[in-house]
């Protein structure tokens, strides 16, 4: 199946290799003629990489204080959080401040997974607050349009991803501001 759907619902028209070393290596089910006719333009929609990162005007614990209020502001489940340096000083190691916080909505997500239940493995949705090696803090997360191409999500995923995009901007925004 393609993953070039929900961007040529958007008007984005050009044409990409796809296909996933997974996806390559697995029985894809039969591509509809409509869906095969569609295609996007990477560069113009989604990261290379799928990942968004926003650098913040705060140390890595305020911008986690900032996200866990911009979730609970929007009564979005905070599922996990993981604080990846303490993992590696439990081990002996040193690690940059590095904490991945999990967190959504059924009522967003289930929508891509009705979609393709492969999103799953994307769901719910994360942000890493990650402070880098000149102190700099960031702000990570999966670009929700990548997210669309990695699942190959149909027109039936498209008013979800709107919401989704939208949302994991707004919270970036507040998450990394200084104000």
């Amino acid at each position: 199946m393609h993953r070039r759907d929900l961007f040529a619902l958007l008007g984005v028209v050009a044409s990409l290799p796809f296909g996933t070393r997974a996806q390559q290596q697995s029985a894809a089910p039969e591509v509809s003629k409509e869906r095969q006719a569609l295609s996007i333009n990477r560069s113009a929609s989604v990261p290379e990489n799928g990942l968004v990162s926003v650098q913040s005007q705060s140390a890595q614990p305020e911008t986690i204080k900032r996200l866990l209020a911009a979730l609970a502001k929007r009564d979005l489940t905070v599922f996990a959080r993981i604080d990846h340096a303490a993992g590696a000083t439990s081990v002996g190691l040193t690690l940059h401040p590095t904490e991945l916080v999990i967190f959504g909505n059924p009522k967003g997500g289930t929508a891509l997974m009705q979609d393709q239940q492969s999103a799953g493995i994307d769901l719910p949705l994360k942000a890493l607050v990650w402070e880098d090696s000149e102190r700099r803090t960031w702000l990570t997360y999966n670009d929700p349009g990548w997210i669309a191409l990695r699942h190959s999500l149909g027109p039936g995923s498209a008013s979800a991803l709107t919401a989704m995009t939208a949302l994991m901007t707004a919270i970036a925004q507040e998450a990394t501001s200084g104000s």
